[in-house]
């Protein structure tokens, strides 16, 4: 219950009235006593604080400082865990290759990218597809079932109607699925009308399925399509540092598969990457690779402008005849090198202001992320030598 001051007040006057002179000069003394009390009490205590702060200063600094730092290390430890959490989230949502349906990670010695490689399946009349395969693969599955139906008394235009049906079903329930067959729409039709409807595009996706049989285009096949999907999304909206980590990733997949059985990589090497996965890359992948960062990157980035850089610096493709001197001018040529020194892995630049040949560069790491870039040169001199 709150209770006005002017109540009180109005209270403690008509009290003061009820009382003699005698009274009233007495509760003054007493008042005027208990405040000087209460004033002197202060002033000792203060000046007691005072003294003491005075005489341990540096202990009561230390304790302070030594809080304070505390606070600081948990917030930065909170913050770096928060950062890692974060970053492995987002690489766990990327697939890559349809053969591998497991989690690696794949390591360039100090530093470890991972990796989730579960490919995602759409089921078309008992006929299972994963998505994330290449087209050829996908259009050919779609002409089988265009042939089944036919046999069954479909004519081909209703088979082809009852394909897009479904599959416009699956990409109306599955976002992945939607968001694939509008990426198919946009690379191979030749219809250049936006529309939103899954029908639409599931139709014109068959149509150019059917089609892709008939054609034997390079782009069709191998600059856009399989592996290269993802890698040509992050090129083409410019988010160079998720296509530096996805280039790596591509190269560990195809190359994987390409090691004899004898190599150590596929034995207890098998996560980490070395110069070993650029001599059996097949030259048509590396290729492939080397003109999406070209054409994205306006000629800016990408193997071949790496190779140009190190050749007129007196690089070659043998290691006989490459100094820590040729290295390190590389380094300063494409800002992998400031002021001296290697740049830590947070300094890499991954916008267009960067120097010509800063990207690719995580395939050549072989230090942390919390380490100065430490740069396989011997993954760069295969690639200079094979392209």
């Amino acid at each position: 219950m709150k209770i006005p001051i002017k109540q009180i007040f109005r209270e403690f006057y008509l009290l003061n009235n009820r009382l003699s002179l005698v009274e009233k000069v007495i509760y003054g003394l007493v008042s005027i006593a208990l405040v000087r009390a209460v004033y002197l009490t202060i002033i000792n205590l203060s000046n007691k604080i005072i003294i003491y702060v005075l005489a341990n200063y540096q202990m009561i600094f230390a304790i302070f400082f030594g809080i304070l730092a505390i606070l600081i290390f948990g917030l930065g430890f909170y913050l770096y865990i928060s950062r890692i959490k974060h970053k492995a989230n987002s690489l766990d949502e990327s697939s890559i290759d349809d053969d591998i349906n497991e989690t690696h990670n794949i390591y360039t010695k100090g530093g470890n990218y991972t990796e989730n490689l579960n490919g995602d399946q759409i089921e078309i009349y008992g006929d299972v597809i994963n998505i994330n395969q290449d087209f050829s693969e996908i259009a050919k599955e779609i002409c089988e079932l265009i042939t089944e139906l036919k046999n069954q008394g479909h004519s081909e235009e209703d088979a082809k109607t009852e394909i897009a049906t479904k599959l416009a079903e699956e990409a109306y329930k599955k976002p992945k699925v939607r968001k694939k067959l509008f990426m198919w729409k946009k690379s191979f039709s030749t219809n250049t009308k936006e529309t939103n409807d899954e029908t639409e595009v599931a139709k014109e996706v068959v149509t150019s399925a059917t089609a892709y049989s008939h054609t034997s285009s390079k782009d069709f096949t191998e600059v856009v399509s399989g592996y290269y999907h993802k890698l040509d999304e992050l090129l083409q909206a410019r988010k160079w540092k998720e296509a530096d980590l996805e280039t790596a990733k591509i190269i560990y997949v195809i190359s994987h598969k390409e090691l004899p059985e004898s190599s150590p990589y596929r034995t207890y090497l098998k996560n980490y990457f070395g110069s070993e996965y650029i001599k059996v890359l097949p030259r048509k992948d590396l290729n492939n690779i080397k003109k999406l960062w070209l054409k994205y990157s306006n000629g800016k980035f990408g193997f071949s402008v790496q190779k140009r850089i190190w050749k007129c610096l007196g690089g070659g493709s043998d290691t006989t005849y490459n100094s820590p001197e040729i290295q390190k001018k590389f380094g300063d040529e494409v800002g992998w090198r400031q002021e001296g020194d290697w740049v830590y892995y947070s300094d890499l630049l991954y916008w267009r202001t960067a120097p010509s040949g800063h990207l690719p560069i995580c395939l050549m790491l072989k230090s942390g992320k919390s380490e100065r870039c430490n740069i396989d040169f011997e993954i760069l001199e295969v690639i200079v030598g094979r392209i």
